[in-house]
């Protein structure tokens, strides 16, 4: 991009101190990057995180922009040698020079006002000058070099994860130094993200909608589901955009007003030429790659999404892989990062895994879950206790995923553990974007409803009737059978409407155990007690 290219190589000697966007397409993200300089002012050194094609190259050169609009020094590097550099101090003061800043600094970098923005900076990690130089010293400091620092993965309080030299322990960033993809729960964290907030996502689609070269609107529902799907993710988000774009031009030339939710679900349940189309936009560099896939990885990616989150343990082979490669994003729990789970970035990236990690290649197990029913039962039966009564469960972009979502999960993880990692089991299944059913099971047209204590019961129950919106799904065998379960920790009361395909499991208040009933309130699987 243009704008890029001038923001972070400026002509020699002439340093634009009225820096402007020339692109209207860029969300000039105007308080992320105000709270990310005076995180810089009061701290010295900020650490941002990401998966890559996150945005962090747009937000260090919005950065750039920002000290250059206010007259300070700054210097941007996103290449790293690899030979040895023996002093990165005199290598940012040439840096300064080139960038047409004529005050000597040669002996003095520590006092100057100025700002550092390292880019791509994991690259850096080998280099003990730097780390355990310029930004030890900085962290915490209350003047000299301001040093951004922006990766793709590391430790979140100390960059590398290589021990340092005897008796030179790392700088410890505090919670108040960490940017990661979403706002962090940790205590003193930043409210800023890497990620669009909701209100600079908006502006996104704004000016994407209202480009002169544009056909694209969305309504509010659109707009909602997008920015689900994504968590603001700003390459999923431009790429999701232009595969609309691309998708639905035609339509929009007629008389297509806006594309609505349903549009976007549609698109992606073809799966094969959604991702095709993402794959030629930035955004596929943060996409698992697929033919570098070794199976502890594999198997790794498959149990995060299932689980919604797992323990960075970087002697696992399979979780060091996809640490390192930026296929999950790792987040601390709490201000010395001694816990630290990964995570999917977005709901997008979850749907890809979802999508190309399952083998067609095994088969269901029919002999022994002859019925939909059957199998049901055995997943209720892998319902953990633990996992029932966790206060916090962590799903893509390590949001805490809301509590009315607990059995859904609990229902999905289990499923994966009656059937195995690799069964094709899709969630959110919709062929046609009209309605869309919990779990659908591709390799028996079986599909399975949750509900949590009863929530519009009926509706869900009548979307399987002839004139349902799963009526025509069934209709053209696409749903073979399929089974409503309504979760529950009260009694309910009977559902009256005959030949209805619902159960009840109704679980002890404490989930120590769960009873099923079907719609008239007779006990089908005797009480039965959860796991651990």
């Amino acid at each position: 991009m243009d704008f890029l290219r001038r923001i972070f190589y400026p002509q020699q000697g002439k340093i634009d101190t009225e820096l402007t966007m020339e692109s209207s397409l860029v969300c000039p993200r105007e308080n992320t990057v105000e709270e990310l300089a005076n995180i810089l002012d009061c701290e010295r050194v900020v650490h941002v995180r990401g998966t890559p094609a996150s945005g962090k190259s747009m937000l260090a050169g919005l950065l750039v922009a920002y000290y250059r609009n206010r007259k300070i020094p700054v210097i941007y590097k996103n290449t790293w040698p690899q030979e040895f550099v023996p002093c990165y101090n005199k290598l940012f003061v040439h840096m300064f020079r080139e960038n047409g800043y004529d005050f000597d600094i040669r002996d003095y970098l520590f006092t100057q006002d100025v700002a550092i923005i390292l880019d791509e900076a994991q690259m850096s990690y080998g280099a003990d000058d730097l780390w355990l130089g310029l930004i030890k010293s900085q962290s915490g400091n209350r003047y000299g070099p301001r040093i951004a620092i922006f990766t793709s993965y590391g430790s979140p309080t100390k960059g590398p994860e290589m021990d340092p030299m005897p008796g030179s322990p790392l700088a410890f960033l505090g919670p108040q130094q960490r940017v990661s993809i979403t706002p962090s729960i940790v205590g003193f964290s930043p409210k800023i993200a890497l990620f669009y907030n909701r209100e600079e996502f908006d502006d996104v689609v704004f000016r994407y909608c209202h480009d002169v070269t544009s056909l694209l609107k969305l309504d509010d529902g659109a707009s909602d589901y997008l920015f689900s799907l994504t968590n603001g993710h700003p390459g999923a988000v431009n790429g999701i955009l232009n595969m609309l774009q691309n998708v639905y031009r035609s339509d929009l030339k007629r008389d297509m007003d806006a594309v609505r939710e349903a549009d976007i679900r549609k698109t992606l349940e073809d799966k094969n030429k959604a991702f095709a189309f993402l794959e030629q936009t930035p955004v596929q560099r943060s996409f698992v790659d697929l033919k570098n896939l070794n199976p502890h990885a594999a198997n790794t990616l498959r149990k995060v999404l299932i689980e919604g989150s797992m323990p960075r343990d970087l002697d696992n082979e399979g979780v060091r892989i996809c640490y390192e490669r930026g296929w999950l994003h790792t987040e601390p729990l709490d201000v010395q990062a001694n816990e630290i789970i990964c995570v999917l970035p977005t709901k997008l990236h979850a749907k890809f895994v979802e999508y190309n990690l399952a083998d067609p290649k095994v088969k269901f197990p029919r002999e022994k879950y002859p019925d939909i029913e059957a199998l049901a039962e055995a997943t209720l039966r892998q319902f953990s206790r633990r996992n029932m009564r966790a206060v916090s469960r962590y799903g893509a972009g390590a949001i805490i995923r809301p509590l009315e979502a607990t059995y859904q999960d609990e229902f999905y993880r289990s499923l994966h553990t009656v059937l195995g990692y690799a069964m094709d089991v899709t969630s959110e299944w919709s062929p046609d974007g009209v309605g869309r059913i919990d779990f659908r099971l591709g390799s028996v047209g079986w599909g399975i409803e949750v509900l949590r204590e009863g929530d519009r019961l009926h509706e869900h129950c009548q979307r399987f009737t002839t004139r349902g919106t799963y009526g025509k799904w069934i209709q053209e065998g696409l749903l073979q059978d399929w089974l409503v379960i309504d979760c529950r920790a009260t009694s309910p009361r009977p559902y009256e409407i005959p030949d209805t395909k619902l159960w009840r499991a109704v679980f002890a208040p404490d989930f120590s155990a769960v009873e099923v009933r079907n719609q008239y309130n007779q006990v089908v699987v005797d009480r039965f007690a959860l796991t651990e």
